[in-house]
C-alpha cells in the first residue's frame, strides 16, 4: 500500500510540476516574442495583400493558383481571419497572465519604496493589452465605404441607410497650376430625412451621423450621347476608365480613356495638358467591338465618333470626387489604450532615471 500511495505521489508532482511548467510558459516572455513574431508577419501580409477586395481581383492579380492559396489563408480579410484573431487571443492571455502573477510583487515593491516607476514595466503591459483588444474591436466594428460622383448628383452610402449628395466640387489652384487644395460640399441624408450639409477636403473630413467623410481623389468625367441612325438613343455619364454601348448592340463598346483639359504637343510628338484648367479639352478613346479593339484615337467635345449606322458623343467635361466615409466605434477606445501605453513608458524610461538620481542625491 505505501508502494502504491507513494507511486500515486509522484505521479500528482509530476503532474503539478508539468502544469506550471506550461502555465508557466504560457505567461513567460517567450512565448510573447513568439506570438508577437505571428503578429507581425500577418500585419505584413495584410499590408501587401489589398484587404476586402472581390473575389475576381485576387485570381486577376496573382492568377488562380496563387489566388486560391491566398484565399484558402484567408489573406485576403487579415485582420479578421480565424488564425489572426487566434493569435491576438492568445498574446491577450498570455499578458493578462503574465499582469496577474506580477501585481503581487509590483504592490509589495509600491508598499516597501512608494516609488512611481515601479508600476511602469506593469502600466505597459496593461496599454499593450489594452491597444491590442481596441484594435481587434475597432477592426471588427469599423466600416468604411465610398462613392464617387459629380456635382449634383445623389447616390445611396452602401447599406448605411444614408443617401450623399455632392453639392459642389472644387479643385483650389495656386498660381503655378499646382493643387492647394480640393473641397467637396456635401449634404448627407438620413432615413428620417434628417439632413447635415458641410464640406469635406484633403485631411479636413466632415462629420455626419457617426461618419467621417473624406475627400480622398478626383478624376475627369464626361458625358456620353449614342445615336442610332441620326438619333439618340442613350445618355452616360462616365468617369475616365468606364465604358459605355447601346443597349441593343452590347458587343459595340466605347471606353473613355483620358481627358486632356489643355490639350498640346510638345516637339516630340509627345500629348500633355499645358494646364488643368479647360481650356482645349481632348478626349482619348477606343472603340472595342466584341472584345476586341478597333481603334483609338482624339476627340473634341461635341464630335461624332462614328461606326457604322451609330455614333457616339461625349461632352460636358467636368471632375468627379471620390468620397471616403469611415465609421470607427471603438477609436476612443485606441486613444485611451494608446495614453495608458505611454504613461507606462512614460513611468519607465523617464520617471525611473528621475527617481533613482533623486534616491542618489538623498543618499
Amino acid at each position: 500500500m505505501a508502494d502504491i500511495e507513494n507511486i500515486k505521489d509522484k505521479e500528482a508532482k509530476t503532474q503539478n510540476g508539468m502544469g506550471k511548467r506550461i502555465l508557466g510558459f504560457l505567461k513567460g516572455m517567450p512565448f510573447s516574442f513568439i506570438l508577437l513574431g505571428l503578429m507581425i508577419l500577418g500585419c505584413i501580409a495584410g499590408s501587401i495583400v489589398p484587404q476586402n477586395q472581390p473575389l475576381h481581383v485576387y485570381y486577376d492579380t496573382y492568377g488562380a493558383a496563387k489566388g486560391n492559396i491566398l484565399l484558402s489563408l484567408s489573406l485576403n480579410h487579415v485582420f479578421t481571419s480565424w488564425w489572426f484573431m487566434l493569435i491576438t487571443g492568445l498574446l491577450c492571455f498570455n499578458l493578462i497572465l503574465c499582469s496577474i502573477s506580477r501585481i503581487k510583487g509590483v504592490a509589495r515593491a509600491w508598499k516597501s519604496t512608494r516609488r512611481l516607476s515601479v508600476w511602469g514595466s506593469w502600466v505597459t503591459h496593461l496599454g499593450f493589452l489594452l491597444l491590442i483588444i481596441s484594435f481587434t474591436l475597432s477592426q471588427i466594428t469599423s466600416k468604411e465605404l465610398e462613392l464617387y460622383g459629380i456635382p449634383g448628383s445623389t447616390q445611396e452610402l452602401g447599406n448605411s441607410g444614408l443617401s450623399v449628395t455632392i453639392d459642389s466640387f472644387d479643385v483650389e489652384l495656386r498660381d503655378d497650376f499646382t493643387v492647394e487644395q480640393y473641397v467637396a460640399g456635401l449634404t448627407v441624408t438620413d432615413e428620417k430625412g434628417e439632413y447635415l450639409s458641410g464640406s469635406a477636403s484633403v485631411n479636413h473630413p466632415f462629420k455626419a451621423f457617426k461618419y467621417n467623410f473624406y475627400q480622398d481623389s478626383t478624376g475627369w468625367a464626361s458625358y456620353v450621347d449614342i445615336l442610332k441612325d441620326g438619333e439618340v438613343v442613350k445618355t452616360d455619364l462616365l468617369c475616365a476608365g468606364e465604358y459605355t454601348y447601346p443597349d441593343d448592340l452590347r458587343s459595340l463598346v466605347l471606353m473613355f480613356s483620358h481627358l486632356y483639359p489643355d490639350f498640346d504637343i510638345d516637339e516630340d510628338r509627345n500629348y500633355y495638358s499645358k494646364t488643368p484648367l479647360l481650356n482645349n479639352p481632348i478626349y482619348l478613346y477606343g472603340i472595342y467591338y466584341d472584345g476586341s479593339l478597333m481603334s483609338i484615337d482624339f476627340a473634341a467635345p461635341d464630335e461624332l465618333i462614328e461606326v457604322h449606322n451609330y455614333a457616339f458623343r461625349m461632352y460636358g467635361p467636368c471632375q468627379y470626387t471620390l468620397i471616403v466615409a469611415k465609421s470607427d466605434p471603438c477609436a476612443w477606445l485606441v486613444g485611451v489604450s494608446s495614453l495608458v501605453l505611454v504613461a507606462g513608458l512614460f513611468l519607465s524610461f523617464y520617471v525611473k532615471p528621475w527617481e533613482e538620481k533623486r534616491s542618489k542625491e538623498n543618499d
